[in-house]
């Protein structure tokens, strides 16, 4: 009996200490998660904003200056089939007039033919000439003689055939520059047919080749005369000049505008 006891008292003792000693279970562990950040969504533009482009300013139109004033009705002309025209032959070339124009054909070296036509024209007005040059190098030069008392006195308005023009005055031979050679607006080559136009007013001078103005030149000598032509070779080589179509305007003076007066410096 007295075992039985012990024996049920050992196994008591072993159960409670079977309950004592069962494990502790550890704490879950932690992980840091990063957290995600959320980025903002744009919201869409549909119609966005366009710059306004700035205004140019639009320009204002400025007449045309006209730089032939008072040009009337044609009151003299030659269609060069008459016998207005000295013509012959001579140790520098020769001049014909025939079809309808004249023409000046210099064959001696550095030779110079000119023609004076009968008569006088008016000295103010517009005259208008047409010239062409064949067989024709750079310094070969021709042109026409406007208010000429000779082939010596007169205003003498030249061609290059590279394509520049020139103004001069002659007095009894004696040259006098008005205007040095400048490019001719308008012609690209020397060659071309050119109307030479002359707008003559009083001491004033203005020149137009092809209907573009070129410049004007001033000079009190010479008011009226006749018209002549002129060719002249730079070397051997043979020159030929033609002239046609020659017409002269009236020139109406009250259309004309009167100069405004340049003022004096100050002092």
């Amino acid at each position: 009996m007295r075992l039985w006891k012990v024996w049920a008292t050992g196994i008591v003792l072993l159960g409670l200490a079977a309950c004592a000693i069962q494990p502790v279970e550890s704490a879950p562990r932690v992980t840091n998660t990063p957290t995600a950040t959320l980025t903002p969504t744009l919201t869409p533009v549909w119609f966005p904003p366009t710059e306004t482009p700035t205004p140019i300013p639009t320009a204002t139109p400025v007449p045309t200056l006209d730089m032939r004033p008072g040009v009337g009705e044609v009151v003299a002309g030659d269609d060069f089939t008459g016998n207005n025209w000295k013509t012959g032959e001579s140790e520098a070339g020769r001049i014909t007039l025939s079809h309808g124009k004249l023409t000046l054909a210099v064959t001696a070296e550095r030779g110079i033919l000119t023609s004076l036509r009968n008569g006088t024209l008016p000295g103010e007005g517009y005259l208008e000439i047409t010239l062409q040059a064949s067989l024709c190098r750079p310094e070969d030069v021709y042109g026409v003689l406007v208010r000429a008392a000779s082939p010596r006195d007169g205003y003498r308005l030249l061609f290059n055939c590279g394509g520049f023009l020139r103004a001069e005055r002659l007095k009894d031979g004696k040259i006098a520059l008005l205007q040095d050679w400048t490019p001719v607006a308008g012609l690209p080559s020397g060659l071309l047919p050119a109307r030479l136009g002359v707008w003559m007013a009083g001491q004033e001078l203005r020149l137009f080749v092809n209907d573009v103005y070129q410049f004007s030149v001033r000079d009190p000598v010479w008011t009226e005369g006749s018209i002549g032509v002129y060719a002249r070779a730079a070397g051997s080589s043979p020159l030929t000049v033609t002239f046609t179509a020659l017409e002269v305007r009236a020139l109406d003076a009250s259309r004309i505008p009167t100069a405004t007066p340049i003022p004096s410096p100050t002092p």
